[in-house]
């Protein structure tokens, strides 16, 4: 059981078995499954236009946090290497010599122990080829050279377009001056807004090789993760250039958190093209699996007992943050664990079990399987009899660092805990 498990199952292992024992009446979400212990890295893979028409730049963005890294101590410093390489393959395999490669070796050294195991601090790379219309491949490769461990991302491109009307792809940006936008932009890597961001939007480029001067109509929508539309605007303008960039502005004062899809459909010069892409709303320094304030105090009560956080559902929504953001780190600085290490944890779990646990009428995390992986964490074995004979299907999840399992039935549409 690690430093994190068993902490939260300190925190709730009193009233734990009571409470579990009743029962109750999407682009680039990476999910860790399967990739433990591996030097994990967000990337961003775009194609951007050029005023050279059929040539592009296929650009590759990477971000990686420290605590994806396995750090050394030497004398009174801590120091972590790592090599990234990159390689665009020409159609759909990469088992050829690659058209184009390029590798980087980083050191990252700290004297701070906490920047060793923080996942909001690291480094970013941007790496651009130039590329033609065709399919390609792009591998990407992240090796921990203290470990040897990688991690690889593969992903297939088709540009194919035969016309002198292209649109790139949409991408997240913000930017710092709304009067400069073109030299204030920086890409956003993993496509996580700051809900408190003042200015966000989904950039595209418009390439127009016989007739700069046209005009379109434009109409762009936000999707949220339930998939009603929460925003709609729609407006028209021209281009002045043959290559010209064009943002969508996202409201971020109109969105709570959460997670979002933009769908956008652009009509110029007779044809209608979409695009589109993906956005995660947060609020700073909450994990990234917390969407809504309310449902992330309500899943806290495995942890607490009602009584004690009662009072925090009347609070207005900023004063939540607040007091949201004081417990975890008072609960943290208490435990010598670091800074959104438990919270970022137990929110995954949560997370995870909406993913996989949920049921029509109940969210994953209020399932008992949910429940139990909320506290127990990801169990050492699964032993799963869905074809059990002469009984309903179960499963076993085992913890062999604290000799217990958990035995759950298929009851009703769900998997129920065994009393």
């Amino acid at each position: 059981m690690n430093k994190l498990t068993a902490a939260i199952f300190i925190l709730i292992i009193t009233g734990f078995y009571l409470t579990v024992s009743g029962s109750e009446g999407n682009q680039n979400v990476f999910d860790e499954a399967g990739v433990k212990g591996l030097p994990v890295f967000n990337y961003n893979i775009f194609r951007t236009l050029t005023e050279d028409e059929g040539n592009y730049e296929l650009n590759i963005h990477v971000e990686i946090y420290n605590d994806r890294l396995q750090f050394l101590k030497k004398d009174s410093v801590y120091y972590a290497s790592y090599s990234l390489s990159a390689a665009i393959f020409e159609g759909a395999e990469t088992g050829d010599i690659p058209l184009f490669q390029e590798s980087v070796i980083k050191n990252v050294s700290t004297k701070e122990y906490k920047e060793t195991q923080s996942g909001r601090t690291g480094k970013s790379h941007s790496l651009r080829f130039d590329v033609k219309s065709g399919i390609y491949t792009v591998a990407i490769v992240l090796k921990d050279l203290n470990t040897n461990k990688k991690h690889t991302v593969r992903k297939g491109l088709e540009y194919v377009e035969k016309t002198d009307l292209i649109i790139s792809d949409l991408r997240m940006v913000y930017w710092t001056d709304d009067n400069d936008f073109e030299n204030s932009y920086t890409s956003l890597i993993n496509n996580v807004v700051d809900k408190q961001s003042s200015y966000t939007g989904a950039l595209f480029e418009i390439f127009s090789a016989n007739n700069p001067a046209s005009e379109f109509s434009l109409r762009y929508r936000i999707i949220n993760s339930s998939g009603d539309i929460v925003f709609d605007d729609r407006y028209k303008n021209a281009t002045k250039n043959r290559l010209q960039l064009q943002v969508l502005k996202i409201p971020l004062d109109k969105l709570g958190a959460g997670n979002y899809r933009i769908e956008m459909e652009i009509e110029i010069n007779g044809k209608k093209i979409q695009r589109s892409t993906v956005f995660y709303l947060r609020w700073k320094d909450l994990s990234l699996n917390v969407t809504d304030i309310n449902t992330a105090i309500e899943q806290m009560l495995y942890i607490n007992d009602f009584d004690s956080i009662d009072h925090v559902f009347s609070l207005k929504e900023d004063e939540k943050k607040i007091w949201f953001k004081k417990y975890w780190n008072d609960l943290e600085q208490s435990l010598g664990l670091k800074s959104n290490s438990l919270m970022d944890e137990y929110f995954r779990r949560t997370a995870y079990a909406d993913m996989h646990f949920s049921v029509p009428q109940k969210p994953g995390w209020k399932t008992d399987m949910g429940k139990v992986l909320c506290v127990m964490g990801d169990p050492d074995e699964i032993q799963s009899y869905p074809f059990a004979k002469n009984q309903k299907p179960y499963e076993v999840w085992i913890y062999y660092d604290i000799g217990v399992q958990y035995i759950f039935d298929y009851l009703g549409g769900e998997y129920r805990l065994r009393k």
